[in-house]
């Protein structure tokens, strides 16, 4: 909005100077009768010369202005989705974690009924926490409050533990890994969540058997990692909008899938905070596939 103002001042600034100066043209035209016929011709292309690029700029700048709008038209619909589905998102693990509490206080269970509800109560708990924490990333990444720390970070050990954490918790889930990096220097921190969003994105939309293949390769400029599945895929026109605060794939209405749209997004910011950079592409025969590239070295 600030940019569209900035544009909207220059536009009327530059409007006003126009008028001004074709004012002084127009009282100046009566010295047209002292001067030549030639003289004359060339003020008039002038004048005409001058309105032509006056209606082109201004033209100009009332078309960014629309697109400035629309953009922020767009910006607003998406934070008004988020409103609606974090609310949901928000209510549904602790309503889950209420449920549990009530029953194991209320009834005798067996052992296997508590551990099974403890267990349901601390997932909804997980999910929980980490919804707040992809909503203070999100303003943290606004506000510039992030720099990335070079460490060690054992990534091949990271996703050995990770894929058979997934494949524990999503027993129809099928994983596959080569890693050929063992060490990476990257912020730990950063560097769990772009894995932690894009597994469990890929888990999501990946139907009742998500299938998932994770590479990892090396060399001299930078190292690539490849996350695909074979779900349903992104569409050529949301692979643009992906990486966007708030953006969801799929129709607001129809959309069956939870989320607040913030999990790309804070991927994408982190990975730019790396120096990196990272692609949303088509899976072959199905599915999606994000490619990211970090800079190779301390």
């Amino acid at each position: 909005m600030t940019r569209s103002k900035i544009l909207i001042y220059l536009l009327a600034f530059y409007v006003l100077l126009q008028f001004i100066w074709w004012g002084y043209q127009i009282i100046d035209l009566g010295a047209l009768a002292d001067q030549t016929q030639e003289d004359t011709s060339r003020r008039i292309i002038m004048i005409i010369g001058e309105g032509g690029v006056f209606i082109l700029i201004l033209m100009a700048g009332f078309w960014k202005i629309q697109q400035s709008i629309a953009k922020e038209i767009q910006l607003s619909q998406r934070q008004n989705n988020f409103m609606l589905s974090i609310t949901h998102e928000l209510k549904t693990p602790l309503t889950s974690i209420q449920l549990a509490l009530q029953t194991l206080k209320k009834r005798n269970l067996k052992i296997e009924d508590r551990a099974d509800l403890i267990a349901k109560a601390l997932g909804s708990n997980q999910r929980l926490s980490s919804l707040i924490e992809n909503i203070i990333n999100a303003s943290r990444l606004e506000s510039n409050d992030f720099t990335p720390r070079r460490e060690i970070f054992p990534l091949k050990t990271f996703l050995q533990n990770k894929t058979a954490e997934l494949t524990a918790s999503h027993e129809q889930a099928t994983i596959k890994l080569n890693c050929e990096v063992d060490i990476i220097y990257a912020d730990t921190y950063m560097l769990e969540t772009i894995f932690n969003n894009l597994l469990e994105n890929a888990i999501k939309y990946s139907g009742e058997n998500p299938k998932m293949e994770i590479i990892v390769k090396q060399n001299e400029k930078f190292i690539e990692i490849i996350i695909s599945d074979q779900g349903t895929g992104i569409t050529a026109e949301e692979k643009q909008q992906v990486f966007k605060k708030f953006y969801r794939v799929g129709n607001e209405i129809s959309r069956s899938q939870k989320g607040s749209g913030l999990g790309l997004f804070i991927t994408s910011e982190f990975v730019q905070l790396h120096k990196g950079r990272i692609k949303c592409e088509n899976n072959k025969p199905a599915g999606t596939k994000f490619i990211i590239e970090l800079p190779n070295g301390e």
